[in-house]
């Protein structure tokens, strides 16, 4: 999160001991005449997650959007985060009514579409689903005030062959018109 000279660092996780800090860490940065002066304060925290997806609703809020509590919890709560010139107040927010298919499912994706705009992915169930639906998609808008949680199904034409397969916390990246791309290819 960021505003003004300020950067907030939140959430995380250490693979080596599968720990997730709640430390909060305040990077503000001046740039007096010569060179800049960088510090960083630690601040304690009270939440720890990981994988969470983070929207900009104005320009001194933000809202926290899923991620992980542990490796087999999924992290189903919003919190609003209100930052002003000195301070961060990170509150619990209204949850959306989330799906059966995003509780039940082990796994899910997202990225910030902007504006309070969060986009999920949730790979589907072909024991019970038509087979070729390999995900669910759900657009959750947080920006207008009421959340609001949008559901379609993904039906594939594609050979498996073709497609690209999806890894744990990996973002969902989109250009202008809409079409999917990788920052690594």
């Amino acid at each position: 999160l960021s505003r003004n000279d300020t950067v907030y660092i939140l959430g995380g996780h250490s693979i080596e001991n599968n720990f997730r800090s709640t430390n909060m860490y305040k990077i503000k940065v001046d740039l007096p005449l010569g060179s800049p002066a960088v510090s960083c304060t630690i601040i304690q925290g009270h939440m720890p997650f990981s994988s969470a997806i983070v929207t900009q609703t104005s320009p001194d809020e933000f809202v926290i959007v899923g991620g992980y509590q542990s490796d087999s919890q999924k992290r189903l709560i919003c919190n609003g985060v209100f930052l002003d010139d000195d301070t961060i107040d990170i509150q619990e927010i209204e949850t959306p009514d989330w799906t059966g298919e995003i509780k039940q499912s082990k796994t899910w994706f997202g990225a910030d579409m902007g504006n309070g705009g969060v986009l999920f992915a949730i790979p589907a169930d072909n024991k019970h689903q038509n087979p070729d639906c390999n995900f669910f998609f759900y657009i959750l808008n947080l920006g207008g005030g009421e959340s609001v949680l949008q559901s379609c199904s993904q039906g594939s034409t594609e050979e498996q062959e073709d497609s690209m397969p999806l890894e744990d916390s990996e973002e969902l990246i989109f250009n202008m018109d809409g079409n999917f791309f990788d920052e690594d290819a």
